[in-house]
């Protein structure tokens, strides 16, 4: 007695066999109609075509003579044949139970000859037929049997070959990106099932297993041909998880996708969830069992165009931000997917703004010096006015750049332009000194102090009138990180540590660190008036950067009992709000020139 169980598995089987092959969508194939033309010729009939039986649908990729594509599996005469898995010959369809009362039998094209040859995969998987009809019963004799299977080999030769030319990842033998791309266009062009009535959506998932950084641990440390086989054996279970509800892409390196079928679009996303425990189960490679993190973005597709072929880049999106809050899966999500692209485009337009006039600029902050009771100087501060999106905050735009390599162009950027400025101020009498803030980043830069010192040159101001700023941290405990800190303060420049108080502060870090000025973060000194813990705090740090010799700055005044406080706690230099707000170059030199009274 026939297993059920083992029935369903093989259909299973032979669906993800046919789906491997990504063919159902594809467009028309000259080659196949080659074969179907020669068999109408050869047998002399009123009709040949090469069909593939999906779950529920009949898909004729190509026919000469009679259409034959039928409403549905079941009334499809190759429904038969791939069940046979061998030549199936019916001499008269009208004397055949199965097919008498068939509407192609009994209505247009009248059908009353069928003979078909199973198309078989490397496996041994009936994915389809080659098959030949005609109006009139007939006979069928042996040697034509024998050439309609060797004509059936043919073709699906030609498809497994079609499959695999540019279209196969060498290394796990499965469909690649740009199989997924010609996937999604050719439904771009037919996405509705009116057969079926299936839903006008797919589901397409992006996972990383593993993710990036763990691959280069596992290649770097275990070797390339472990990390191979580890990536085969992961694709191989993402198949057999999906298998029968979805399409397998290996599309980069340890990067998947996976793209459901019609009937399983609803629910696809619960079965990826559902999956989370056999995801998390070790792989093994070289017979090694090694756990592996995998994070994962899904996407529901409609069928328009424009969804269809944005869905790859919205499924990186959404995979992007399943790695950045550590999920096994997350949704796509349109406003998150916004800000990466609004990012990207502010990164995109950063070397255009720096080449137009008026889009990059700076403002300038004026500093109080508190024991002499005026300004002596201000600092810089980058503003971008965007031609399209207006004023863009520095806190997002400054954090993006500080990323790519763009942060050394803009750095040289503010450097000039800063400099060009205090040369212009001098020139109307004004000697101010600046403060420049440069990116950890930057002090990374082999030739950073060189490039200080020819800018000082070019713009005939003295390095002593320019103070550097950071933001002080553990990347400045680096042996040449150190070095060049040291070199700036050789050239005669101050060095400013920004943030104080807030980051990794400590004696022996401290003493390490050539700085000159110690500026005390905004979050401390804003609350002074009401917040006794932070009053206590900031006398501290205030009596930590005394003890250091350091120079010590108050940033975020923002009232006259603040002002009055700090200074009565020793501060040397104040900013903030109270005193001005970043101003033009103009604006500044009426402030700082007006009696402080005034202000």
């Amino acid at each position: 007695m026939a297993d059920p169980d083992a029935g369903v598995q093989q259909e299973l089987q032979r669906l993800a066999a046919l789906h491997s092959l990504h063919l159902l969508d594809t467009g028309a194939s000259e080659d196949l109609d080659n074969i179907t033309r020669l068999c109408q010729s050869l047998f002399k009939v009123s009709g040949a075509y090469v069909s593939l039986i999906d779950a529920d649908r009949q898909w004729v990729k190509s026919y000469s003579g009679a259409q034959m594509c039928a409403p549905s599996r079941q009334q499809s005469f190759c429904h038969y044949t791939i069940a046979q898995r061998s030549v199936m010959v019916v001499q008269d369809t009208l004397a055949d139970a199965r097919l008498a009362d068939n509407p192609m039998v009994s209505g247009a094209p009248h059908i009353r000859f069928y003979a078909g040859a199973p198309l078989l995969t490397p496996d041994g998987h009936a994915i389809g037929a080659l098959c030949v009809t005609d109006t009139v019963a007939r006979d069928f004799a042996p040697d034509q049997r024998r050439q309609l299977q060797q004509l059936a080999a043919l073709a699906m030769s030609h498809m497994l070959l079609r499959r695999a030319v540019g279209r196969v990842d060498p290394l796990t033998g499965m469909p690649n990106k740009f199989q997924l791309r010609e996937d999604l266009e050719a439904l771009a062009r037919d996405p509705d099932d009116t057969a079926t009535g299936s839903p006008p959506e797919r589901v397409l998932a992006y996972i990383d297993m593993p993710d990036a950084n763990t691959g280069f641990e596992i290649a770097s440390v275990l070797g390339a041909r472990v990390y191979d086989e580890l990536v085969r054996n992961v694709g191989a279970r993402l198949q057999q998880l999906v298998a029968g509800r979805a399409d397998v892409y290996h599309v980069t390196d340890a990067r998947f996708a996976l793209l459901s079928s019609p009937r399983h679009a609803h629910d696809f996303a619960d079965t990826l969830r559902a999956a989370t425990p056999a995801l998390e189960q070790p792989v093994v490679s070289m017979s090694l069992p090694l756990n592996l993190p995998s994070y994962g973005g899904i996407v529901t597709l409609t069928t328009q165009r424009e969804s269809l072929l944005d869905a790859p880049r919205k499924a990186v999106a959404a995979l992007h931000e399943a790695f950045t809050h550590q999920r096994r899966w997350t949704v796509y999500d349109a406003e998150a997917d916004q800000r990466h692209q609004r990012s990207f485009r502010l990164l995109n337009d950063i070397p255009e703004a720096m080449a137009t006039d008026g889009q990059f600029q700076l403002a300038y902050q004026p500093k109080l010096d508190l024991r002499l009771g005026v300004y002596h100087g201000a600092e810089a501060l980058l503003r971008w006015s965007h031609p399209e999106l207006g004023a863009i905050a520095p806190a997002e735009f400054v954090p993006l750049v500080e990323r790519t390599a763009l942060i050394r162009p803009v750095s040289d950027w503010v450097i000039a332009a800063a400099l060009k400025q205090m040369a212009a101020w001098r020139g109307d009498g004004m000697h101010m000194k600046l403060a420049i803030n440069l990116a950890p980043p930057n002090f990374e830069e082999p030739d950073i102090v060189e490039r200080l010192e020819t800018a000082c040159r070019l713009a005939g101001i003295a390095p002593a009138m320019v103070e550097i700023e950071c933001t002080e941290g553990l990347w400045m405990q680096s042996a040449a990180v150190l070095e060049v800190l040291h070199r700036i303060r050789e050239l005669g420049m101050g060095l400013a540590l920004d943030d104080f108080g807030t980051g990794y502060s400590n004696f022996a870090y401290l003493q390490q660190v050539p700085a000159s000025v110690v500026k005390i973060d905004q979050s401390l000194i804003r609350n002074l008036d009401h917040n006794a813990r932070d009053r206590r705090i900031v006398q501290s740090l205030i009596a930590l950067a005394k003890e250091l010799d350091y120079r010590i700055v108050a940033e975020g005044v923002e009232t006259a009992q603040t002002l009055q406080m700090i200074r009565d706690w020793g501060v040397d230099e104040a900013q903030g709000y109270y005193l001005a707000r970043p101003l033009t170059p103009s604006a500044f030199a009426s402030h700082v020139r007006a009696p402080l009274a005034a202000h």
